[in-house]
This record gives structure tokens, C-alpha cells and sequence, in this order.
């Protein structure tokens, strides 16, 4: 898709989207007006948690003594406490938040003092700091390839998924990091996918990451993503992993190298209704739902397209051109989709194949290491750099062929399965070759 960059530069340079121009200066996010910390006492009420039952027997016992009381089971009803009795009985066990925050009213404890003296004993990540470095790493994977869902509750779930184990790898050290725990990796449809403790998923939505679907949330990067920062660099490798490819290509006997990334945004309400039913006729006239921008030729609803980028692809593009003041590049729209709802969305993409842009991002940048598409990445730029430049003599030109055949961008079920047996020989699916395969959709040669 690299051939496309050069046609549409100019057009992005002619249009002058405030939106998509260099150095525009950044609104005010979500998380600016939320806390640094996410405490245990801002979950819901029926959110559970194990705590040590001896602090709270202590309490108890103590109270009692002062006023006399014998029988601790009648004790604690005429409280209004029966559900702390049973807690006490078991001598370790869950509690509803809204049980914990009576208790600590009636009883006058600071909120905070159960954080403190680490009574709170599973999920063990609260108070969760939502500025430090781990929580924003995590952040980026979920802007990726995550999903936040609130389910009856307001019961959380973080999702991730990818084909590449290395990468749950990478969210697995994360979440642990943070205290908290996953479930899985289980193989799901076309990808591997683990979830996170729910209570992460909580965090990341006061934090300000919504939940649902992002090409309609539109997120905004972390304010502590700032330009040249760890957190973003660390942030620009996760992206080309999770949501960017690389290519290598012949053209005229000159080697081709295309770095790029892209990402989404839903349009929809911002259509009116004939251009949403124009778009309709081109899907049917196609037979594809998915339209290049290029066969979209009434201009207010190209407008609309180039005015209305994705606020993450955005940010991400200003900030890497204000780190690299050499770079100066621009995204584009490529390409809209009409879904079955009608649900109109446009994806954005941007393409370095300058080799000063490629020797950058490949030096400052690269792909997370270890991954399969880091391995492939750093094969086909070896392979880039050999002739610099020169003009392509035939065993060149089959050297360039082996290496990219050599390097495919699917994962294989081979790699898959290797991985999930070195960083997960928990899970009993790992070695389990054709049953990766099947549940990915792969051929035996894959």
C-alpha cells in the first residue's frame, strides 16, 4: 500500500486539515481531570475482593469488648454487618465492596488504612497508579489490540488478543507488574487471546479509556505520552508491532523499502443520509465493502473523510514529526467501509520509504523484540540496505525473492506453537500444531 503515499502527500499538503496539521496543540484529555491513583473504595458495590479476615476479627473483637457485647454473630446483625460474620468464620474470603465501606464507616477506619497495611490480599494492585510507566505501556497494548467490556454491574473485562504469543507475552509481564493477574491465553477465532483482572479494566476507563468499540470511542493518547519520551517510544514500537507492516518490493530493478501503520475511525454520524446511501451504491455496484478512497468522488464527503482522522493516529503523527523535525510526514485516508448496519468507518494510514525515514525508524524504533514481526522486520531490512541504493543485478533480485518468501508476514503455526510451549508450558493446547492451525483458519503449510 506504500505505492499509494506519494499521490495522496500532496493532497494532505493542498487540503491543510486543521486537524491533521503539525504541531496542533493538544486538548485537554480525560485523564487530566481524574486522580493519579484508582483506589479500591472507587470500585462498584458489588465488586469483590479477598482481604485479610484478621484485621477485620480484630476490629470486631475489639469493639465488642468496649461495649460489652458476647455473641458475635448477634452482634454483627444488630450492626448490620451478618455478611462480615461469615467473612470472619471462614478466616479469609471475598467482600462486597459496598460490605467493606460499611464496615469502615461504622467503625471510622480511613479508607485508605486498608491500602496501607496491605489488607486488601487479592486483586493486590491497589492503590493502582495509573501515571507509571507500567500502566501506560499497558494502555498502548489496549489501544492496539485490546478491548475494554463492562458487563452486569459493571463487571470489567480487558481482552487481548493477537496471533503472535510473544506479544500476550509482553500484556502478561505488564498486567503482572501492576499486580494483577490473567486468564489464559485460550485460542479464540483467527486470533490467541488472554483477559486481565477485571479491576484493570476499571482503571483504564477512569483513567480515560472508554469501553466499546474505538473506532466509535475515538481514544486520545495518554498526556504522559509526550514526544521523545520513553512512553512514547515505547509506545510507536508497540503500534508497529500490533498495528503496523513493513514490505520489501522490485520496482524497476531498485529495491523498495515501505514502513507504515494505520488505524481507524468511525464516520457515520457525521454523513447525511444520501451519502451514506452513495456510499451504498458503490458497495453494491462492487460488490466490496470496503471502498478506496480514490472511487469516492463527491468532494463534501471526501472532505468530511480527510477533515475527520483518527485522534490516536493524530497524535501519534504529530508527536513522531515533533520528535524528528526531519520527518515532516502526513497520514492519509485509504480506504472506507460500509458495514452491513451501515456504519460507515475510514481507515488512515502513513508510509515512510525515504531511506533516511526507513534507517530512523528501524535505529530509534524498531518492533518489539523477540516478535515475529520484529524477526521479519530485521530480515528485510538487512536484505534493504545490502545494494543502498545501486541498481539490482539478477542474483540480487533472487536473493530479495528467498528472503521475503522466507519471511512471510503471517504468523506461522509452527512459530505459534513453538512460543506458546517456551512462555506458557501451562497451557495444553500449545503443542498442539493442527489444532492451532484449524482454529486460525490455516493451511498445513502455514
Amino acid at each position: 500500500m506504500g505505492q499509494h503515499a506519494d499521490r495522496f502527500r500532496s493532497r494532505l499538503d493542498r487540503r491543510k486539515s486543521v486537524k491533521s496539521r503539525v504541531g496542533q496543540p493538544r486538548e485537554e484529555r480525560a485523564t487530566d481531570k481524574h486522580e493519579r491513583y484508582y483506589h479500591y473504595y472507587e470500585e462498584p458495590d458489588y465488586v469483590r475482593i479477598t482481604i485479610d479476615s484478621n484485621y477485620i476479627s480484630n476490629i470486631v473483637v475489639r469493639e465488642m469488648a468496649r461495649v460489652g457485647a458476647i455473641n458475635m454473630r448477634l452482634y454483627l446483625n444488630e450492626m448490620g454487618l451478618d455478611k462480615i460474620y461469615h467473612m470472619i468464620k471462614k478466616g479469609r474470603g471475598y467482600m462486597l465492596i459496598k460490605n467493606l465501606r460499611q464496615f469502615c464507616k461504622i467503625y471510622k477506619i480511613d479508607l485508605n488504612e486498608l491500602e496501607q497495611k496491605g489488607i486488601i490480599l487479592k486483586p493486590r494492585l491497589y492503590p493502582l497508579d495509573m501515571h507509571s510507566k507500567e500502566f501506560i505501556k499497558l494502555k498502548s497494548h489496549v489501544f492496539n489490540e485490546g478491548r475494554i467490556a463492562f458487563l452486569k454491574q459493571f463487571v470489567g473485562n480487558v481482552n487481548y488478543s493477537n496471533q503472535d504469543p510473544v506479544l500476550l507475552w509482553y500484556f502478561t509481564n505488564i498486567v503482572k507488574e501492576l499486580g494483577g493477574d490473567v486468564t489464559g491465553p485460550y485460542l479464540s477465532k483467527n486470533a490467541l487471546a488472554i483477559n486481565a483482572t477485571p479491576a484493570l479494566a476499571r482503571a483504564l476507563n477512569a483513567s480515560g479509556l472508554s469501553s466499546g468499540r474505538k473506532t466509535r470511542t475515538d481514544p486520545s493518547l495518554d498526556p504522559l505520552i509526550k514526544e521523545g519520551s520513553e512512553l512514547f517510544k515505547y509506545h510507536i514500537r508497540a503500534t508497529l508491532t500490533e498495528e503496523g507492516w513493513c514490505s520489501l518490493s522490485i520496482q524497476g530493478r531498485y529495491v523498495r523499502f515501505d514502513i507504515a501503520w494505520g488505524r481507524s475511525v468511525d464516520i457515520t454520524d457525521k454523513l447525511s443520509r444520501n451519502q451514506i446511501e452513495g456510499l451504498r451504491a458503490i458497495v453494491e455496484r462492487r460488490n466490496k465493502r470496503k471502498i478506496p478512497i480514490k472511487k469516492i468522488l463527491d468532494p463534501n464527503l471526501q472532505d468530511i473523510i480527510w477533515e475527520n482522522p483518527p485522534r490516536l493516529f493524530n497524535e501519534e503523527v504529530n508527536l513522531l514529526n515533533l520528535t524528528h523535525k526531519e520527518l515532516r510526514h502526513g497520514g492519509f485516508p485509504t480506504r472506507v467501509h460500509l458495514s452491513i448496519e451501515g456504519r460507515v468507518t475510514a481507515f488512515w494510514e502513513i508510509h515512510f520509504t525515504k531511506r533516511e525515514d526507513i534507517d530512523l525508524l528501524h535505529n530509534e524504533y524498531g518492533m518489539l523484540p523477540n516478535t515475529w514481526k520484529a524477526k521479519r522486520f530485521e530480515n528485510l531490512y538487512e536484505t534493504y540496505i545490502k545494494p543502498r541504493g545501486g541498481r539490482l543485478i539478477n542474483h540480487e533480485i533472487q536473493e530479495i525473492r528467498k528472503v521475503k518468501e522466507q519471511n512471510p508476514p503471517k504468523v506461522s503455526a509452527v512459530w505459534i506453537s513453538e512460543k506458546m510451549r517456551e512462555l506458557f508450558p501451562g497451557v495444553g493446547w500449545g503443542g498442539d500444531i493442527e489444532r492451532i492451525r484449524r482454529m486460525l483458519g490455516r493451511k498445513e503449510s502455514e
